[in-house]
């Protein structure tokens, strides 16, 4: 392999770099079909009209899609080196989805306690490979690297873990391993690039699916008869495209007042913004692209539930935060489950165990991103009134 370079000045210059730097880091070579590429440059051009970045800041968003490259890495060699796992089938998968801060993070890791269930979990979804032996995880250095990033993140901005609850080896997010095609929610949120945003908003995301799904292939391939118990809140923007991958998949929609939810996800990204972009990071930008964009996903995701009610169940938060058990039960009963005492107890356990991350630890205002709560309603009004919201 030949020597990698400089950085050049531009992102849209650095097209080869970060493949080179992908190889380098993880030692193979094979992207896969070239289709990402249109995705990756957008992104790049965008990156650079969007954003005005220091070192610190720039270093962080080459290593932002830099992960997403090495992923495609992890994709293709593991589909090599097990090709027969794309014969398995992926049957009825539990998705959690609905707006962003509904509960769609705390109810997937109070489901996941159950055994029949098996997630996509934090460490593994940018770097998909068959799942290994738990006891071997601590031992890995791609666990380990993971883990030690989380733990730097921690030290760095301590609000952001209590915020949003993340460990190395728990389920997470179906985001992380659905970067790898460069069309996703993602890009646009962390790292504030409106022009990739109005491009990313019109494209078609069934091949990202297509995808996600022999990569959930390659990772359960060691169990295949556990059922995929999954989360994304991005799902709700392509809830169509999930249906035509999954189509039997089962889904359970969470929903919450927008009010509260908006000025909520605005803190969780200002999070994350400010820690790559310091006090460039804009909170009114934010506002107005979240509260945006999630009228068009709520709109687009009741569409589908109209067309596919079968495949649906509905969660009230309230109801969540009032009875977490009840609801779980009801989901159980929805979807034809079973729920074992002893995996109801080590439940009831876990939410005793966290009970301090509950609704009100968090405080955010509208204003504090440029909005007001009759402007969060009034965009919201039909959701709110057919919820009772």
């Amino acid at each position: 392999m030949a020597r990698i370079g400089a950085r050049p000045a531009k992102f849209v210059d650095a097209e080869e770099l970060l493949h080179e730097m992908a190889v380098a880091a993880v030692g193979f070579e094979d992207f896969g079909d070239q289709d990402y590429r249109v995705g990756l440059r957008v992104l790049l051009k965008a990156i650079d009209t969007d954003l005005e970045l220091n070192d610190v800041s720039r270093q962080r968003v080459f290593a932002t899609v830099l992960r997403a490259l090495s992923g495609r890495l992890y994709s293709q060699k593991g589909w090599k080196e097990h090709p027969e796992c794309l014969r398995t089938e992926i049957r009825q998968p539990l998705v959690i989805v609905g707006l962003p801060r509904t509960g769609t993070t705390a109810l997937q890791k109070l489901m996941s306690l159950d055994p029949q269930f098996q997630g996509l979990e934090y460490w593994l979804a940018p770097n998909p490979m068959v799942r290994p032996p738990r006891e071997t995880w601590p031992s890995n250095p791609l666990y380990q690297a993971t883990a030690a990033a989380l733990e730097a993140a921690d030290r760095e901005n301590p609000m952001s873990r209590l915020v949003h609850d993340v460990a190395a080896g728990e389920p997470d997010e179906c985001l992380y391993m659905m970067l790898q095609r460069f069309v996703h929610n993602t890009f646009g949120a962390s790292l504030a690039t409106p022009s990739y945003d109005e491009w990313w908003m019109a494209q078609d995301e069934t091949p990202n699916y297509y995808r996600h799904r022999d990569n959930l292939k390659l990772i359960g391939f060691a169990e295949p008869h556990k059922r995929w118990l999954l989360r994304n809140i991005s799902h709700l923007l392509y809830l169509d495209s999930l249906l035509e991958v999954f189509p039997d998949a089962r889904i359970v929609f969470t929903h919450r007042n927008p009010v509260d939810v908006v000025p909520s996800v605005c803190s969780l990204i200002m999070i994350g913004q400010r820690a790559m972009f310091g006090p460039q990071a804009d909170p009114r930008a934010c506002g107005r692209r979240e509260v945006k964009l999630w009228k068009i996903g709520i709109e687009r995701a009741l569409g589908v539930r109209d067309r596919h009610p079968e495949h649906f169940y509905d969660v009230d938060f309230r109801d969540f935060v009032a009875d977490s058990i009840a609801v779980v039960r009801s989901i159980y009963q929805r979807f034809g489950l079973r729920l074992d005492s002893e995996v109801e107890a080590r439940m009831r356990q876990w939410l005793d165990a966290h009970a301090q991350s509950r609704p009100g630890f968090h405080r955010y205002t509208p204003e504090q991103f440029g909005l007001t709560e009759h402007e969060i309603r009034r965009k919201y009004a039909d959701y709110i009134e057919r919820y009772r919201l």
